[in-house]
């Protein structure tokens, strides 16, 4: 056992208790296990100090080289999650120091047991025979001043609260990702996709009624397994599969037979959006396809085995996320573009298209509860995702239920309840080396930080980040962070000039229906609209001399990709095939990445034919990529990792550094900095459990 001097504890914002190896904060308690709470004695010992792998095996597993190895790496994963738990930052408590061992960042200030009041220490109590004792503790009055400084910054970006919130019960505590369930119809089974470290995702089914009861593994392939969808008779599963190449299959497992067939290829989803439903009649399964430059959704008829299209989103558009009716006669359907969403109904009865839900500029979650008719969704409000409710009989939105990083939500219709996922992630950015990845800058807070873009004249960093409460664009200088956009509309990406503090950035003004784009200068006024550009723009780049602005625009119900010259204020056509995003290379080329569609593509400035530079970027990710130095730069993905990848002009590829998988976030995670620099989006922590609360909490 380690030996501490003394029983309790403050670290940062948190209290931790020897007595009862517990972490608490406010009247928010965590227990921790006992090699967990032995590992985080040794960091409280060695405090603002590198505790190596090698001592921490040694001192807190006996030892035991294997043992200890897996321990090393699953105690600072409960630390980071406990901490996440009680509402702080893990990143401003713990770090890692890559391949060497781990440091704690707070010195622990020792506390009255009974009144949790600090004590300052004389010199001769902390005895002299030990060098890794605890450091010299800070006056009362620096801790009550940090203290109260750490108490007005946490209120000052703390998320928005919706009414007083409902009593929840925790369903998973496995470590990794549990997402996207799905509650059998006679409300006892659960299915769920689990994503482990170092594995794909892979469904598995609960049973609700019995806590002890194991779980069932359901998927049987080494592919990645999504977007469980219980039948109405509860005896099958349908199921999307994703093959290592990115190919989606539709399948349906009998579960009593264990029978699995092939309903159909080419469907799609995106992150951990449900992009599937069966009917409450059991007669078809819903769910989304790829279709050019659009994704629609699509219906299996079982009795005929007939598919077709269901609906018919324009150029651009996306329906992911569907529920249907309880008569199975209406479908209610997420469409989405860009950070623009809308809820509409279709009806197997006629074409109507009803819009009941506009104005939102994202929603990741849709359920049809059947019993009361009302829809549940999970919206993003004031930079926050907050579960909303929709009544049909009304016609009104009512928030329901707020939680930390909520995600996909299912309903329980036998029990009343509503189930979801809660995220530990936090993004934030990271400024790396591009040798060995090691973190030079790295900006983070209590919310939400991503997308970051390096301004090389000043060395500053452009960001979206919610810490206003909403989504706007900010900077990271080296006095802090400042807002550059405030409540003028909806923003995008943006892009920062290679040669000046010049930035452009996509923006939906207040009321308008496009995008535009806007230029600005870092330090100055808002930014301006660039007049002249027609469509509704998205994904802006600089060329190289900075002198011109790529972007991707939809003019003619199509995608394509144009050029603005800052110069003559005018815009010309580049490529059409849906283009999404596009980097200028050196000899005046563009590589580009395609909607719906894996891989960088280049086109030539001198006419000549269009390759297929490589197919190893997904879909997700189709921004993470840019040229410099000669060579171009993506993201590549892996079951056991995140690999940054250098591709020279005569297609030779480096791998450059590794990062633990789905560790980066998606779509635009990468920019270039300065020659020995990347600026990486981070997803930090990646744990998920699923929780649940009652619908008849609120009335």
């Amino acid at each position: 056992m380690i030996s501490l001097p003394h029983q309790k504890y403050q670290i940062g914002q948190c209290i931790v208790n020897c007595h009862d190896m517990t972490i608490s904060k406010g009247e928010r308690i965590v227990t921790l296990p006992a090699k967990v709470f032995e590992f985080l004695k040794l960091l409280i010992l060695h405090a603002e100090e590198t505790v190596t792998k090698e001592v921490a095996i040694e001192q807190v597993w006996l030892g035991n080289i294997e043992v200890g190895k897996r321990g090393t790496g699953n105690a600072i994963w409960q630390l980071r999650k406990t901490i996440s738990e009680l509402d702080e930052e893990p990143e401003f408590y713990f770090k890692t120091i890559t391949k060497i061992g781990y440091q704690l960042l707070f010195t622990p200030v020792v506390l009255d047991e009974k009144t949790n009041q600090a004590i300052v220490l004389k010199p001769h109590v902390i005895p002299q025979h030990s060098s890794s004792l605890l450091k010299p503790i800070v006056a009362l009055f620096s801790v009550a001043l940090l203290s109260l400084l750490g108490f007005l910054l946490h209120s000052l970006y703390a998320p928005i609260t919706v009414e007083e919130p409902l009593a929840v019960k925790r369903i998973t505590n496995f470590e990794g990702v549990e997402e996207q369930a799905a509650i059998s119809p006679d409300g006892r089974f659960m299915a769920f996709q689990w994503r482990r470290e170092q594995k794909k995702a892979q469904i598995y089914i609960k049973d609700l009624s019995d806590a002890k009861a194991p779980l069932r593994q359901v998927s049987m392939s080494e592919d990645k397994e999504t977007s469980p969808t219980w039948s109405p008779d509860g005896q099958a599963l349908a199921y999307l599969r994703f093959s290592a190449n990115g190919r989606c299959e539709l399948h349906v497992r009998e579960l009593i037979t264990n029978q699995d067939r092939l309903i159909d290829t080419g469907c799609t989803s995106r992150g951990y959006l449900h992009s599937l439903d069966w009917s409450p009649d059991g007669e078809l399964l819903a769910y989304a396809k790829s279709i050019d430059d659009s994704v629609a959704v699509f219906t299996y008829h079982f009795a005929s085995s007939d598919i077709s299209q269901f609906s018919y989103p324009a150029s651009g558009e996306e329906d992911l996320l569907m529920s249907w009716s309880a008569n199975s006669e209406e479908l209610a359907l997420v469409r989405s573009a860009a950070m623009d969403a809308k809820i509409i109904i279709l009806s197997q009865l006629n074409d109507d298209v009803v819009s009941i839900i506009e104005g939102e500029s994202m929603v990741i979650a849709l359920e049809w509860e059947q019993a009361s008719n009302m829809l549940y969704f999970n919206a993003l409000r004031d930079g926050a995702f907050v579960i909303e409710r929709y009544s049909f009989a009304t016609q009104s939105i009512t928030d329901f239920h707020q939680d930390n990083t909520i995600s996909s939500i299912a309903i329980n219709e036998k029990s009343n309840s509503l189930y979801y996922s809660r995220h530990l992630s936090q993004e934030h950015i990271t400024v790396r080396s591009l040798t060995d990845g090691q973190i030079k800058r790295q900006l983070a807070s209590s919310s939400r930080d991503m997308f970051g873009q390096f301004v090389a004249s000043s060395q500053e960093v452009l960001f979206l980040s919610n810490r206003s409460g909403a989504w706007e664009l900010w900077v990271n200088q080296d006095t802090g962070s400042k807002q550059l956009t405030h409540s003028q509309g909806i923003v995008g990406v943006p892009a920062a000039s290679p040669v000046d503090k010049h930035y452009v950035l996509p923006m939906k003004p207040k009321g308008a229906k496009n995008y535009d784009l806007y230029l600005g200068l870092v330090g100055s006024e808002a930014p301006s609209k660039i007049n002249g550009i027609k469509g509704d723009v998205r994904n802006p780049s600089f060329s190289n001399d900075g002198r011109k602005i790529y972007y991707s625009s939809n003019v003619d119900g199509h995608w394509s990709l144009y050029v603005y010259h800052l110069d003559s204020q005018q815009s010309e056509f580049v490529v059409a095939h849906a283009a999404k995003y596009g980097v200028e290379d050196n000899a005046g080329g563009v590589y580009y990445s395609r909607d719906n569609q894996a891989g960088i593509f280049y086109h030539p400035n001198d006419g000549g034919e269009e390759q297929l530079i490589t197919a190893e970027l997904s879909t997700g990710d189709w921004g993470s990529f840019f040229y410099q130095n000669e060579a171009l730069y993506f993201l590549k993905r892996s079951d056991i990792s995140d690999q940054i990848i250098e591709m020279t002009a005569d297609n030779q590829q480096q791998l450059l550094f590794t990062l633990p998988a789905v560790s980066i976030r998606g779509q635009r995670a990468l920019a270039k900095a300065d020659d020995d620099t990347i600026v990486v989006s981070m997803l930090g922590i990646n744990d998920a459990d699923i929780y649940s609360v009652s619908l008849a909490a609120r009335p």
